[in-house]
């Protein structure tokens, strides 16, 4: 991994992802001693800045928690005197049980808030609230030590910097993992709105267990639906559902991919390095690429500017021509975006079936390619919060009419 060079891939096909500890250690120092003023936050930044939040939210609760002890120890009569470390016992005890109780309750909510339409990944997510309730652990463990004499502070101080080093490599891979496949935002498919049936999700959800190449077979996924309907969500989704699998995933639109191809030899394979505090997975060595915005470019120049398969199928053997030959090495999901204006009522599945036909033919499919159709969403609804109220919503994007196999015959 290069955090500085934006040179070209040398090499074509899906790779799995590969981070040595030097290259964590090189994002850790990019995200700690960058300034997101001047560069690009990210998601392990983020992460960093989370943990940070949680050790000073233990400090604080412990250093307001062992005042409060130690006032009530006075007034109960169980110490003669208040001092600064009359309540450190009781006070840390407090801390460690609060917090732990607010991530347990946050993690409660969070589950509930998912839909049951695809499997809730439970362990990741109660590992996570485990992992934030020990660092703010870690914090009140700070704050306790605050209170004790300077060698035994120091030593304690020190176990907890060593404690809270080893647990960070494994989190800040799986969010390097998923920030260098550019994808918009996080979304998660337990969050897909209800409405999807059971066989449906099942179908899908088939796939993202199954892997990706070469481990798996390719396959092309194709996603459509109006405006509105969360296609984006929709394809956020299945790459951050892959991605969390450790699969190396490239997001990119349609246009970047014609200039890309349009500057393709046999060998080298242009790319956009993005910021130089993530450098992308290169897209020629991806196991799951993304392809959106679709839409605009298949739309006829006509007046009426239908959504044009022939034309569709030109610039795939034409514009794309170049790059075939590495995307039908790996999956590859297509937004096809706002077909303006949309196919006569009950037509519209009919076009994404061909469109998808036109994608397996393309890439010379062994495999019957899945089209994922959507909806408009339900309303928002206010979900409730882990302790008090809380801004984020139900789920309410990518409504999902069906998720079908495309025979090609």
């Amino acid at each position: 991994m290069n955090f500085k060079d934006p040179s070209p891939a040398k090499s074509a096909g899906p790779t799995a992802p590969k981070l040595s500890v030097k290259d964590i250690l090189a994002q850790f120092w990019a995200d700690a001693y960058g300034k997101e003023v001047q560069t690009a936050a990210t998601y392990s930044y983020t992460w960093l800045a989370d943990q940070f939040g949680h050790l000073c939210i233990g400090i604080v609760v412990d250093f307001a928690a062992t005042a409060v002890s130690g006032l009530l120890m006075v007034e109960l009569g169980w110490a003669p005197n208040f001092e600064y470390d009359t309540g450190i016992w009781p006070g840390l005890i407090f801390t460690i049980a609060v917090v732990a109780f607010w991530e347990w309750r946050a993690y409660q909510s969070s589950v509930k808030q998912a839909t049951g339409a695809f499997p809730l990944d439970s362990k990741l997510l109660r590992d996570n609230a485990i992992i934030a309730a020990m660092y703010m652990a870690l914090g009140a463990i700070l704050g306790f030590a605050f209170h004790l004499p300077l060698k035994p502070a120091i030593l304690i101080s020190a176990g907890v910097v060593i404690i809270a080093v080893v647990l960070a490599p494994p989190w800040l891979r799986q969010k390097i993992v998923w920030q260098k496949a550019s994808i918009p935002y996080l979304f998660r498919l337990a969050d897909v709105a209800p409405n999807i049936g059971s066989e449906d999700a099942k179908t899908l959800q088939g796939l993202l267990d199954a892997g990706a190449p070469p481990v798996t077979a390719p396959c092309q996924i194709i996603i459509g639906g109006p405006i509105g309907s969360g296609r984006t969500s929709m394809a956020a989704g299945i790459a951050t559902e892959f991605a969390f699998k450790q699969n190396k995933v490239r997001y990119l639109g349609l246009d970047c991919l014609l200039e890309f191809a349009a500057n393709t030899t046999e060998h080298v394979f242009p790319d956009d390095a993005g910021p130089t505090t993530i450098s992308y997975w290169p897209w020629s060595q991806a196991q799951v690429v993304i392809i959106d915005g679709v839409g605009p470019f298949v739309a006829s120049n006509q007046p009426g500017r239908e959504a044009n398969v022939a034309r569709f199928k030109a610039m795939l053997q034409n514009e794309l021509g170049t790059v075939a030959g590495v995307l039908n090495r790996c999956h590859t999901v297509w937004v096809i975006g706002d077909l303006c204006p949309p196919p006569p009522r009950g037509q519209f599945g009919t076009v994404l079936n061909e469109f998808a036909k036109a994608v397996a033919e393309y890439c010379g499919s062994l495999c019957e390619p899945l089209v994922v159709e959507l909806g408009l969403p339900p309303p928002r609804q206010q979900n409730e919060g882990a302790i008090f109220g809380t801004t984020r919503s139900a789920a309410h994007t990518t409504a999902v009419n069906s998720v079908r196999r495309v025979t090609m015959n």
